[in-house]
């Protein structure tokens, strides 16, 4: 039953370096590594998650014609299992393949406290007989001193919005699905590179009935409007009357879009501009509070000026190429979400039980099985209580 509900981001894992986008430089280092190894035995592919690390490790796996082992690092919590699954495989040839590649995924996963995992992992890249390809999301963090050391590193860079939506049209296309041009770009930029968050996030819409279609549409294009009003701002250094409705289209809460603001002001300005740009700001707010205590709504429009024109002001020519805006890092409703995710995290903790995968993995892929529990069958034989069934039942969260 659960086959016929493949992730997307599985179905559609690309087969060769040809099919990976916007990574090219990434995939002519692996080459240059696997040429001159073994130089140097391991090769950390490090970035943000979804934006191609492990398919291009399964990638290369296929134009080499080499098997492959993967191990996922979350997985491998002492020194003793380490050794136990990756010291033999590191030494061992391949019986039906030419060679063979190590794939450590997601090392993150790997901590000081795991009883010498990492150190015993330090020590198998020493004596490999093959290449060990390690992913990590940040491999800048202090405990992975010796491992940069030990090894080459790539970054992946953020695939580009309009990547993205190429892969999300073809998927539509091989699926046989429509959706809206303007929802697809919605997604795409929503992902910020993520391509397996935009595949999931494509796969649950699939399955939406027409009014949760409608309601997850809509959420999405606040976002979407956000980010245009933010594009034009920023952007812009002349400065028109449009600067001084830009907000007004926009389907959020004044105080969401001064959280929009603040993150993403820093991706675009630098120096004396950074100071200026975060000056109007900060008299904005200052207007916005004396509405809130005072009610004097006559200096609204002092505060759009200042969140529209004062900081377009701040630059002094206009700005053209794409920055990836985020969003704000400060939640507004942290306990709701506490209460949420707790719900969420009992529910994955069974389902990975049942499947035999990973809690994280169970969380990184959610929307998908929030969508295989609809089926009433699977619920009762994951025995989840009522409240979790009622979380599921409920609308998608803001």
């Amino acid at each position: 039953m659960i086959n016929d509900n493949i992730p997307w981001a599985e179905k559609y894992r690309v087969a060769s370096f040809a099919e990976i986008k916007g990574q090219e430089l990434a995939i002519d280092k692996l080459k240059m590594f696997l040429k001159s190894f073994p130089k140097k035995k391991a090769i950390v592919l490090h970035g943000a998650p979804g934006i191609g690390k492990t398919s291009l490790a399964y990638a290369t796996a296929a134009e080499y014609d080499t098997e492959i082992l993967e191990m996922n690092a979350s997985d491998l919590r002492n020194k003793e299992k380490v050794a136990q699954v990756i010291g033999p495989a590191s030494q061992q040839r391949s019986l039906f393949k030419k060679n063979k590649i190590i794939l450590v995924d997601e090392v993150d996963g790997i901590s000081t406290r795991d009883r010498g995992g990492l150190t015993e992992l330090l020590a198998l890249i020493e004596k490999s007989s093959f290449p060990i390809l390690i992913t990590a999301n940040d491999i800048w963090q202090q405990k992975f001193n010796l491992l940069r050391q030990k090894s080459e590193l790539v970054q992946f860079k953020e695939v580009d919005y309009k990547m993205v939506l190429s892969i999300l049209v073809d998927v539509c296309q091989k699926e046989n699905i429509f959706v809206a041009n303007d929802v697809l770009t919605s997604i795409s930029i929503k992902a910020r590179g993520d391509v397996r968050a935009a595949l999931n996030d494509l796969q649950s819409l699939s399955k939406m009935d027409e009014k949760t279609l409608v309601k997850e549409v809509g959420d999405r294009n606040k976002e979407l409007s956000i980010f245009n009003a933010l594009q034009y701002v920023f952007k812009n250094a002349q400065l028109d009357s449009k600067m001084l409705t830009i907000y007004d289209e926009v389907n959020l809460s004044v105080d969401d879009i001064f959280l929009w603001i603040e993150e993403n002001i820093p991706y675009e300005y630098q120096g004396t501009e950074l100071f200026k740009a975060f000056d109007a700001l900060s008299k904005a707010d200052v207007f916005r509070g004396r509405i809130y205590r005072q009610q004097h709504w006559r200096f609204l429009v002092y505060e759009n000026f200042l969140l529209g024109a004062g900081i377009a002001a701040a630059k002094k020519y206009n700005r053209t190429g794409w920055t990836s805006y985020k969003k704000p890092s400060r939640i507004l409703k942290i306990w709701m979400q506490n209460q949420r995710a707790a719900k969420k995290k009992t529910i994955c903790e069974k389902y990975a039980k049942a499947c035999h995968l990973s809690i994280r993995g169970a969380m990184k892929d959610f929307l998908i099985i929030r969508q295989i529990l609809q089926n009433n069958k699977i619920r009762q034989e994951l025995k989840l209580s009522e409240e979790e069934t009622d979380f599921l039942d409920k609308p998608l969260a803001v």
